[in-house]
């Protein structure tokens, strides 16, 4: 009986560096287009100068090594971008065919709703779940607040590697540790953590269900 093929994960960040230690081994990576101004889609080499894509990926590769990832990058310099940008990356990232995307990223502004529910709607038919942060700052994240997407929410009390999904009003939501693995010597206030890191973990914890 032949293998099963791995849980292929979009992850639309700052890139991912394929030789840190904690990526490096855990899963196969495919370093995609970078989104970069003006929406131009370039082929550079996705370094990840900020650190934080390869911390989401490095989240999810640790609760579901052997996972299939593929970066495209759209924060360049600073963790801010265009939000044209995401949507770009994001279409990108469905026609790779992805089984979930990862986008510890949002915006709060309702302008791009309706072209985000068009993409959800194009990944679902594709077989693609979108994950993504339910709020932001108190407001609606987009496109974590749209029917359809996995939305994601913090609770500290949670282990990292079991995200618990309940209900809320007319929706479900997953509630999941804001914390990246614990690492020697760095206390948990001194790491990444927050919404973002949440949304990595509850992408893995997906992963390792597929």
């Amino acid at each position: 009986m032949a293998d099963p093929r791995p849980t292929r994960i979009a992850i639309l960040d700052s890139g991912i560096n394929t030789d840190h230690p904690h990526i490096e081994g855990m899963g196969t990576i495919e370093i995609g287009r970078t989104i970069g101004v003006g929406g131009i889609s370039a082929d550079v080499d996705g370094a990840d100068r900020l650190g934080h894509g390869t911390a989401v990926a490095a989240a999810i590769l640790d609760i579901a090594p052997g996972s299939s990832v593929y970066s495209i990058q759209v924060f360049i310099d600073s963790l801010d971008c265009p939000f044209e940008n995401v949507l770009i990356g994001l279409e990108q990232a469905i026609t790779w065919g992805p089984d979930l995307v990862n986008l510890s990223l949002g915006t709060t502004l309702p302008t791009f709703a309706e072209r985000l529910a068009e993409l959800v709607e194009s990944g679902a038919q594709r077989g693609a779940r979108i994950v993504a942060p339910a709020s932001m700052s108190g407001l609606p994240s987009y496109p974590g607040s749209l029917s359809g997407v996995e939305a994601v929410a913090e609770d500290p009390s949670r282990p990292r590697d079991e995200p618990v999904r309940e209900r809320r009003g007319d929706r479900d939501y997953w509630f999941a540790s804001p914390y990246p693995r614990d690492l020697p010597g760095l206390s948990r206030v001194a790491n990444l953590s927050g919404i973002s890191m949440a949304t990595a973990n509850v992408t893995g914890y997906l992963a390792r269900q597929l």
